[in-house]
């Protein structure tokens, strides 16, 4: 059976290097061989210009293969579909620095590091705030090609196309909202695909796409942003209505034929959603893909647990144009105290978005009036949701969830696969042949149903595709979840000694008998971390904790036996904690992993409870210190098949930083204050007090 796997860990190559310089090998080996560019490469993309504070994502964005020529060295760096980042025609080689040019604007600046590169891009000679590092690989790399999970023919390229980049509508209240639209030459009617955004506008290479394909794309700016009218961007106060406003105005463009499809992706794809529960009558369908959730659910909180890491979204967002945060530095300046200086700490200035933020730290009615789930019982279009295991939007299952519990509710297709928020390119491992999906052509497919009336049978089939990850294919289901899902319990327990990987810790699905507690203590201070990388806007990734597993004594670990039959988890996991503490308020979290057979340990999911919100997000119960509360947390989803001699794991820690801000203990407010105390943390695993998580078993 096929098995997940995993490239060299950033870690582990960051340890290698640190190792390589210590003993000064580097230079030896410049002295007695120099390294060639000559052969094959995966290549790793980092954010940013500079290396800064805390973990940085190195992501296998690509290969590169060079040859030997007259001249010198010739070849490209490629992404991984085989789209060139970057053609070289010459190099020039100064000590162990290296620059790989091309007769373009693009370069990379490169050092050596024994016989790998790790060097900045640079456009007209100056940093473009991306690091690129090329690892030596044995074998040569071959382009990813679209796996066609939908098959089927779609609209084909067949028009010329017009592009308007300020095309302006009005909406009932007068403001005046700015569109950019590409149209197929010719009389139509034509259906119009439509992405409201607070993002990039004049979209080409969308635009394009779309025209060349007999649909009207129109991606329109709301308020807020660019020349759009509005000065308070991030309120979303009016775009339920000008959602409604701008699907009816782009009916009615010439040509069109009445039907409109909406897309749109994270942000946009919940502003695709807002206008989807406003029910205007000339929206057909919609597609959005990774749409956010609700507000206390993913951004800018989690389960009401803020998460600093949006510092980064808001400082985007700071300006009525995207502003460059490449360079910030967010991993240094998010320990800072009191949490709601931080956009000033990192030069951002005043951003009111973070404090509007930071002004409701409760699920109260503004956060109501900001969600998708209060009004989704109007929403009156079939609905394609588009999103991956570990994409951190969480809405398409959250919407997927609240819609089918609507009475008579429209029809819905989900598609969920192994990517991360921006693609599979950003999660850890070869997931092989199937792992890349094209999802604008299921959009195309799903619209050619529903705004042009193709009978191409979107409508009929099963509702439901996931990527199995470990099978690493792609399976149909009627129902989400999986009818034929069994919750099953797996306890936590140990002899009270479960601290760091080396403890104690079990796993196991038989209930405790009379198992001690175990006792950690968590220091604000030294807050247990979270793999993250703090500029990357991906909070759900499937890092490697091996080393902050066996390391850290503020966590505790659970360790199933080694399987012997593969196990496949697919659906909506929870865990249930008891536990007390000596503070008057603290957070539990807690960690699925899969430990490989080689040691490692691979983050699935996690699930966070502050401990004032144990009885509802909406209001704040203090804690008696010292008394046995129960958790109940959300653990949110996966498809995985756990293979023979893997084992499962399970984390319990009082943080998860910088995922989600720390708790400082003292029952005040996490955001504004300043001062914390350390609390001491008792969990219980008895047979009163089974501490366990729920996870959905597939029988096989």
């Amino acid at each position: 059976m096929p098995t997940l796997r995993r490239p060299f860990s950033t870690q582990s190559r960051a340890l290698a290097f640190a190792a390589i310089a210590a003993l000064g090998l580097a230079g030896a080996c410049r002295r007695d061989a120099s390294p060639t560019l000559v052969g094959d490469w995966d290549v790793y993309v980092a954010l940013g210009s500079t290396a800064r504070d805390g973990f940085e994502g190195w992501r296998r964005m690509g290969f590169a293969h060079f040859t030997a020529t007259d001249s010198g060295v010739a070849g490209a760096i490629r992404r991984r579909t085989g789209e060139t980042l970057l053609d070289v025609s010459h190099l020039t080689t100064t000590a162990d620095t290296i620059s790989l040019g091309s007769a373009g604007t693009h370069s990379l600046k490169a050092t050596w590091h024994g016989d790998t590169l790790t060097g900045v891009l640079l456009a007209n000679g100056k940093p473009e705030g991306r690091r690129m590092r090329l690892v030596r690989r044995s074998a040569p790399s071959v382009a990813e090609t679209y796996y066609p999970l939908w098959p089927g023919a779609v609209s084909d390229s067949q028009y010329a196309i017009t592009e308007d980049t300020a095309v302006f509508m009005k909406t009932r209240d007068g403001a005046r909202l700015v569109s950019y639209v590409a149209r197929p030459v010719g009389t139509g009617p034509f259906g119009v695909v439509m992405q409201r955004t607070p993002y990039t506008r004049i979209l080409h290479a969308a635009g394009r796409y779309w025209a060349a394909r007999g649909y009207i794309f129109v991606a329109q700016h709301v308020r807020g942003r660019d020349v759009s009218d509005g000065a308070d961007f991030g309120d979303y106060s009016t775009d339920v209505t000008d959602g409604y406003d701008a699907v009816e105005w782009a009916a009615g463009l010439p040509g069109a034929n009445g039907h409109v499809g909406l897309i749109g992706h994270s942000d946009e794809g919940r502003l695709a959603w807002y206008a989807a529960a406003s029910a205007p009558p000339h929206l057909a369908a919609i597609a959005p893909s990774a749409a956010s959730a609700d507000p206390w659910r993913i951004a800018p909180y989690e389960d009401m647990v803020l998460s600093p890491i949006n510092v980064a979204w808001a400082c985007l967002m700071r300006a009525r144009t995207l502003q460059d945060i490449s360079d910030l530095d967010i991993g240094a300046a998010i320990t800072h105290l009191p949490l709601i200086d931080l956009p000033q700490k990192l030069g951002c200035g005043s951003v009111p978005l973070w404090d509007r933020w930071l002004a409701h730290p409760v699920l109260d009615a503004y956060w109501r009036a900001h969600a998708v789930t209060t009004t989704i019982a109007k929403v009156r279009a079939p609905v394609l949701q588009i999103s991956g295991w570990y994409d951190d939007s969480r809405g398409p299952i959250d919407y997927t969830d609240a819609l089918q519990r609507v009475p008579g509710h429209p029809f819905l297709r989900l598609v969920m696969g192994p990517g991360a928020h921006k693609g599979v390119d950003y999660v850890a491992g070869e997931f092989g042949p199937q792992s890349r999906v094209d999802t604008r052509r299921l959009q195309l497919r799903w619209f050619d149903h529903y705004l042009l009336g193709k009978n191409n049978g979107v409508d009929t089939e099963p509702q439901v595709d996931i990527f199995v990850l470990g099978d690493n294919t792609w399976r149909k289901e009627r129902t989400w979840p999986l009818a034929r899902a069994l919750p099953t319990k797996w306890y936590v327990s140990s002899n009270g000694k479960a601290n760091t990987s080396a403890g104690d810790g079990v796993l196991d699905t038989l209930p405790p008998s009379a198992a001690a507690a175990d006792t950690f203590t968590y220091d604000p201070a030294h807050p247990t971390p979270f793999l993250i990388d703090s500029r990357e806007l991906e909070t759900s990734l499937n890092e490697d904790f091996t080393a902050l597993n066996a390391s850290r004594r503020d966590a505790l670990v659970f360790t199933s036996k080694p399987l012997t039959t593969p196990i496949e988890v697919t659906g909506p996991m929870s865990a249930t904690l008891w536990a007390s503490t000596d503070a008057k308020d603290t957070d539990w979290n807690v960690m699925l992993l899969d430990v490989f057979p080689d040691g490692h340990a691979e983050r699935v999911q996690d699930g966070i409870m502050r401990a004032r919100f144990r009885k509802g997000f909406d209001k704040e119960v203090p804690l008696t210190p010292g008394s046995v509360e129960r958790y109940d947390m959300d653990m949110w989803f996966t498809s995985r098949v756990f293979a023979p001699g893997h084992r499962l794991r399970v984390t319990v820690s009082s943080a998860l930083f910088p995922k989600y801000d720390r708790n400082l203990n003292t029952g005040g407010n996490n955001e504004r204050d300043s001062t914390f105390v350390v609390a001491h943390q008792r969990l219980m695993h008895d047979v009163a007090h089974p501490s366990h998580v729920v996870l959905p078993m597939i029988p096989r």
